[in-house]
């Protein structure tokens, strides 16, 4: 063996080894749900653990804005984490929505896709 296939191998041996400790997808989202969660002020984070539908993100919604309008440090952590997200476009209605149903919902329901 030359030293390029050890080199390989032992770089696929690496990457077989790093990839042994990766989240499944729903260990990646819950993760990110409980970022976003321990960022939200209790009276909001209350609020957004008993949304049940659609419609009740506008609440929630109105409740983030007043949050984040009121502290700072809410609203400096939250600008962070929809920039992750990639959704900084986003209403505060909609990010309650986007972490409801794609995070909270689908995490309850099952319906996040395997690894």
């Amino acid at each position: 063996m030359t030293l390029s296939t050890y080199a390989l191998l032992f770089l696929l041996v690496i990457l077989m080894i790093s990839s042994c400790n990766s989240d499944t997808r729903a260990e990646g989202r819950q993760r990110r749900l409980d970022t976003f969660r321990a960022s939200l002020p209790d009276n909001v984070r209350t609020e957004f653990d008993v949304i049940s539908c659609r419609e009740d993100c506008e609440h929630v919604g109105l409740l983030l804005e007043e949050a984040r309008n009121e502290f700072q440090e809410v609203n400096s952590t939250l600008d962070s984490i929809v920039q992750a997200e990639l959704i900084d476009t986003f209403s505060n209605e909609e990010i309650v929505y986007y972490f409801w149903y794609y995070f909270y919902h689908a995490i309850e329901t099952g319906s996040v896709r395997g690894p």
